[in-house]
């Protein structure tokens, strides 16, 4: 479905990929690199381009400890996106970031939209 009124070129929204992770990963932002229980790490920066930020969507629950979390506060911090450089395209990174180890399922974000004027 196309938005309803496009975002203006220049605003600086990007559509970031989505993902969401394995159950025992978690991604370690001091390292800039996954970490599992297992002790297995995975350096994502070689797929990405300079400037790719990678960050929680509930970075408050990424910090907690995740004994003390319920069952729906740990499946929400498994939930990341994939922040690309401006120019460079979602589309053109799922597939690469779906391969990744520590990665279960990702996808491109949604299309952003301002609200349609009646």
């Amino acid at each position: 479905m196309m938005p309803a009124v496009p975002v203006p070129r220049g605003a600086g929204i990007r559509i970031p990929v989505e993902l969401k992770l394995k159950s025992g990963f978690r991604y370690d932002t001091g390292r800039r690199a996954f970490l599992s229980d297992a002790g297995e790490r995975f350096d994502p920066s070689r797929d990405l381009p300079k400037g790719t930020r990678i960050v929680y969507k509930t970075p408050t629950l990424a910090e907690a400890d995740p004994r003390r979390l319920s069952e729906a506060e740990r499946e929400l911090r498994r939930h990341m996106q994939v922040i690309l450089p401006e120019g460079a395209a979602a589309e053109d990174y799922v597939e690469k970031i779906r391969a990744w180890p520590s990665v279960e399922d990702a996808w491109v974000g949604p299309q952003v939209s301002l609200p349609a004027r009646d």
